[in-house]
């Protein structure tokens, strides 16, 4: 008779699930998405110091949108909605709003 026992892959996989359904994920689709258009742009290459920054980009997108979120009220999807667009826009995208914001041109 074979015992087979699929405790390890059932734990396994619950890791991989966690790791996909967390904040901090979202933050990094959110900077890889930005990565990927300015690779197609080809601005930068797809492999170099720039992907470092991006590292670092998602870590700051996670605190600022998860702080943004609490601060809303939000939780479980829609916070990692809004750390995945805090992470995309990055710092370039929210100076193009305060600036925009701040020449008065909301609805240009």
């Amino acid at each position: 008779m074979i015992i087979r026992d699929d405790q390890p892959v059932v734990a396994v996989m619950a890791g991989v699930w966690a790791v996909l359904d967390s904040g901090f994920f979202a933050a990094g689709l959110g900077r890889l998405v930005w990565h990927l258009r300015k690779v197609q742009k080809e601005e930068r290459a797809f492999i170099g110091w720039e992907l470092f920054n991006e590292v670092i980009g998602a870590g700051v997108g996670f605190i600022v949108g998860a702080g943004l979120a609490q601060y809303l009220g939000l939780d479980g999807r829609a916070a990692q909605g809004l750390i995945l667009i805090v992470s995309y826009l990055g710092p370039d995208g929210f100076q193009g709003i305060v600036d925009r914001y701040l020449a008065g041109g909301r609805g240009k």
